[in-house]
C-alpha cells in the first residue's frame, strides 16, 4: 500500500487485520484491527505536521485533517485547526461531526456521501488530545503504587511530598516531575486545567484537608481523597461551614476514592484508585465508581 501511495501521489486509508499478517508460527493470536493512512505527500505537508507535533508539546487540543478525497481539494492535502478554531477548517464537513471526532480521540476516516451525481468526500481526521495529567499529593506507599499504575496506564505523572525522603526519582522513578515541598502550597503552583486528575493520599487529615482546599476551586476533571467516611464527612462539613468551599465543589470530590474490589493491600488500592481514574477518562461517569461508596 505504501508503494501505492508513492506511485500515484495520493494518500492511502486502509484497515490491517493483525490476524492476517505474517505467518506466525504461535498458533492463535490474539489479532485485531488497525486503520493506517499512508501518506506520500509529508513534505508538501511539513509545515502542518510541525504545527501538529508542537500542539502536542504545549498540551492543545485541535485536528489533523488529511484530503482522500474531495471535490474542491487536492488528495493528500494537510490542514490543522485548534480546537478553537476548527470551524475554519475548509473540508466541506458539519462542525458537530469534527466535534465529536474530537471528542473521541481516535484517529480515523470520516466520509461524507453527497447528492447522488457527486462523488463523497472523504477525510482523514487526528486529533490532538494531550496526555492526562495524574497529580498525587504523597508520596508514600500508595502515593507511590498509585504513580506507577498512572504511568502504566499514560499519564503523565506528577508526584508533591514534603519529605525528601520520599520525595525522589529513588522512591518515584516513574513520575514525570517529583516536587519535594509543602505539598498544599506546590499544588496551587501547578497548571490545572479540565483533563488534570488529583488524587491526595497524604500521611495526615491536616495536610489532606490543606491539599484539598488548595485545588477544590481548580476545573480538575477529577479529585479524589483516601480515607473512611467520618473523615471524608468531616473535612468535607468543615470546608462549607468555613465558606472555604461550596457544596457544589465539596459534592464533586470522590472520597473515599477507588473502585469497590476489595482492595486491602497497597497494590490493590492504588488498583482501585487507577481505575476509577480510567473510569472517569474514558467513560466520563463516576457511577460506576462513587455509587458504591455512597
Amino acid at each position: 500500500r505504501a508503494l501505492e501511495a508513492l506511485d500515484s501521489g495520493q494518500p492511502r486509508v486502509f484497515d490491517l487485520k493483525l490476524d492476517e499478517v505474517g505467518n506466525w508460527d504461535d498458533g492463535l493470536i490474539c489479532g485485531g484491527r488497525v486503520r493506517v493512512m499512508v501518506d506520500p505527500n509529508v513534505q508538501k505537508n511539513r509545515d502542518v505536521y510541525r504545527q501538529f507535533v508542537a500542539a502536542g508539546k504545549e498540551r492543545k487540543q485541535g485536528l489533523l485533517a488529511v484530503v482522500i478525497r474531495h471535490p474542491e481539494l487536492t488528495p493528500g492535502r494537510a490542514f490543522w485547526a485548534p480546537q478553537q478554531k476548527l470551524e475554519k477548517l475548509p473540508i466541506g464537513i458539519e462542525l458537530d461531526a469534527i466535534h465529536q471526532f474530537l471528542k473521541n480521540g481516535c484517529p480515523g476516516t470520516l466520509r461524507v456521501d453527497r447528492e447522488k451525481d457527486e462523488a463523497p468526500i472523504e477525510v482523514y481526521l487526528v486529533p490532538m488530545v494531550p496526555v492526562p495529567k495524574l497529580i498525587i499529593a504523597g508520596a508514600g506507599h500508595i502515593g507511590r503504587a498509585t504513580a506507577h499504575q498512572g504511568f502504566l496506564l499514560g499519564f503523565e505523572v506528577t508526584v508533591i511530598d514534603d519529605r525528601p525522603l520520599y520525595a525522589n526519582r529513588e522512591n518515584i522513578p516513574d513520575a514525570s516531575r517529583v516536587i519535594c515541598g509543602d505539598i498544599a502550597g506546590e499544588m496551587s503552583k501547578q497548571d490545572i486545567t479540565g483533563d488534570t486528575y488529583i488524587v491526595i493520599v497524604t500521611r495526615g487529615h491536616r495536610r489532606d484537608r490543606a491539599v484539598l482546599e488548595s485545588c477544590i476551586h481548580s476545573p480538575a476533571v477529577y479529585i479524589g481523597m483516601i480515607g473512611s467516611r467520618r473523615k471524608s464527612k468531616l473535612i468535607r462539613d468543615n470546608l462549607v461551614r468555613e465558606n472555604a468551599a461550596t457544596q457544589a465543589e465539596i459534592d464533586r470530590v470522590v472520597s473515599p476514592m477507588g473502585l469497590n474490589i476489595g482492595a486491602e493491600s497497597v497494590e490493590e488500592i492504588a488498583l482501585s484508585i487507577a481505575s476509577q481514574l480510567v473510569g472517569v477518562r474514558r467513560m466520563g461517569s463516576l457511577d460506576a465508581g462513587s455509587k458504591s461508596f455512597s
